[in-house]
């Protein structure tokens, strides 16, 4: 019997140390998290000195400054709902203050909802809404753009109205006007009926998502005050057959990124006349992610998103779950690095995926991704400030 208690006993303490263990583990695993998010409310180092790096939200997406006189407002998506990652767009002031819903009360479809690019008059958003024909997965996400809608809506969160609808399996992504608000570029997918055992029951159709790219180009008609009408429809392969991606306007230029043969990855960053000639490639490094090249308003210099300061990360054998990206400006000949957060934040790795400058260059907003690691957090809104006008 006094051996049998002593087992009890003995069994209890077992149970209780092991109960303080995972206490101890739990209160460890806590307060790491706090650490890491207390460090994100802080300034970052830049790597060009003069600079400042600001974090201005915690939950953001991507983003679009208005670049006219009318205000100065920033337009973003964001995550609603964290059990199915619905988003909604928003607005607000370069600190990050007068935080605003536009779409919340608007009549559209919940689910994925973003990708905002400001009209000039300051007044109207473009942006892309998840269609009925979405499973609501990975590649139905506004960062792909498959089974989604093109939509127009007020700053007010008037006036919502549909100007683009795709067919099952076809995708509109990034949509963007010129600077008159005459024209509207977006990069359109049509399904392929290339099944590919490699995506089967991973992909909308089991196809290659990377693959039936062209960019879309069509007139812009908003003389009715609240609506908007699309006309004068044309699309172009400035490259050939691949990935498309379309980023800005320069001038009577459009800027893209392409991949060739739909390989999983963005290659690099070109810019064409609208009828598609005039291909220029402004990177030339087939080994890199490299996308979202936009002009500064000036026009002097190309910034864009990059893996390159990753040599471990090589294309197009790497894969998009060891992406690690950040923002680059080309000068002339020369690459400056503009942010880095995969050496300074302590996490597994951070992707800067979308961003735009401010109409006087002196300012980048940034929308910034924690990936991988122990915890998930929803991506970040950023402020690079550089000292002068000199962009």
């Amino acid at each position: 019997m006094n051996r049998e208690k002593f087992y009890n006993n003995n069994m209890r303490r077992r149970f209780i140390l092991l109960i303080i263990l995972l206490l101890i583990i739990f209160v460890i695993l806590v307060f790491r998290r706090q650490f890491l998010f207390r460090k994100n409310t802080h300034s970052l180092s830049p790597v060009s000195s003069g600079n400042s790096l600001n974090l201005i939200t915690k939950k953001g997406g991507r983003v679009a400054w208005y670049h006219g006189t009318a205000h100065s407002l920033i337009a973003f998506d964001a995550v609603v709902n964290e059990f199915n990652k619905n988003t909604e767009i928003y607005t607000m002031v370069s600190s990050g203050a007068n935080r605003q819903c536009v779409t919340c009360k608007a009549s559209l479809r919940r689910g994925f909802i973003g990708q905002p690019d400001w009209h000039p008059d300051g007044d109207n958003i473009v942006f892309q809404v998840e269609n009925a024909n979405s499973t609501h997965g990975v590649y139905n996400h506004i960062s792909f753009g498959i089974d989604n809608d093109l939509w127009i809506i007020n700053k007010d969160g008037s006036n919502a109205q549909k100007i683009w609808e795709s067919p099952a399996l076809h995708a509109a992504l990034h949509p963007h006007f010129n600077e008159d608000g005459t024209l509207l570029i977006f990069s359109e997918r049509l399904p392929t009926g290339k099944s590919n055992p490699a995506w089967t029951k991973l992909t909308p159709g089991g196809e290659n998502p990377w693959d039936g790219w062209q960019i879309h180009i069509a007139s812009v008609d908003m003389t009715k005050k609240g609506t908007a009408i699309l006309f004068n429809h044309r699309v172009v392969k400035p490259v050939g057959a691949g990935f498309y991606e379309t980023h800005n306007f320069h001038g009577k230029k459009i800027i893209f990124s392409y991949t060739v043969n739909g390989q999983a990855y963005v290659d690099d960053i070109y810019q064409a006349n609208l009828d598609g000639t005039g291909v220029e490639n402004f990177i030339q490094s087939p080994t890199t992610w490299d996308e979202h090249g936009i002009f500064s308003p000036s026009g002097n210099f190309l910034s864009f998103i990059s893996s390159r300061a990753d040599t471990n990360w090589v294309a197009p054998k790497s894969r998009a779950n060891t992406l690690r990206t950040e923002l680059f400006l080309k000068k002339s000949q020369s690459i400056e690095q503009l942010t880095n957060f995969n050496v300074e934040m302590n996490r597994t790795r951070y992707l800067v995926s979308d961003y735009d400058w401010n109409r006087d260059g002196t300012q980048i907003v940034l929308q910034v991704a924690p990936s991988g690691g122990l915890w998930s957090f929803d991506p970040e809104i950023w402020l690079l400030t550089f000292p002068s006008a000199q962009y």
